[in-house]
C-alpha cells in the first residue's frame, strides 16, 4: 500500500507530460502555419486537425502545409524534441470542416522524407495520405 501513492503519482506526471507534449505540438503548428492562416488547429485524442481558410482544399495547399509547415521544422531542427511524437494523424481541411486530407504517422513520414529528393518525397507523403470526409 505504501507504493500506491507513488505509483499514482508517476502515472499522473506521465499522463500530465503527455497531455503537455500534445498541446505544444498544436502551439508549435500554430506558429509554423501562419503563412497559410489557419482558422484553427486543434487537437483531439491523437490526431491534429488544421482548418483552412479556404472553402476548398486542393491537393496543391495540403501539399504546401505539409512540406512547408509540417515537415520543413523538423528537417531544420526548428521545433522541440517531442514534436508530433504522439501524433498518428493530421487532417488538413477546409473551413467547412467537410473535406481536405489526412497524412499519417506525420513524424517518422516526415524524417523519412527529409531524406528523398523533391519527387520520392512527395510520393511518400501521398502514399500515407487518405482523403477526410467530414464526420
Amino acid at each position: 500500500m505504501k507504493h500506491l501513492p507513488a505509483a499514482l503519482l508517476c502515472s499522473t506526471l506521465l499522463f500530465a507530460s503527455s497531455v503537455m507534449a500534445k498541446q505544444s505540438d498544436t502551439a508549435t503548428l500554430n506558429d509554423k502555419l501562419k503563412p497559410w492562416q489557419p482558422i484553427e488547429v486543434a487537437l483531439v485524442g491523437d490526431q491534429i486537425t488544421i482548418v483552412t481558410p479556404g472553402g476548398t482544399i486542393n491537393s496543391d495547399i495540403y501539399s504546401s502545409i505539409i512540406h512547408s509547415g509540417v515537415c520543413t521544422p523538423i528537417w531544420t531542427k526548428d521545433v522541440p524534441a517531442n514534436y508530433l511524437k504522439s501524433i498518428k494523424q493530421i487532417n488538413v481541411i477546409n473551413k467547412f470542416k467537410s473535406i481536405g486530407y489526412s497524412f499519417e504517422n506525420p513524424l517518422e513520414v516526415c524524417k523519412e522524407m527529409g531524406n528523398l529528393m523533391d519527387k520520392p518525397a512527395t510520393a511518400l507523403m501521398l502514399g500515407n495520405t487518405h482523403s477526410y470526409n467530414g464526420k
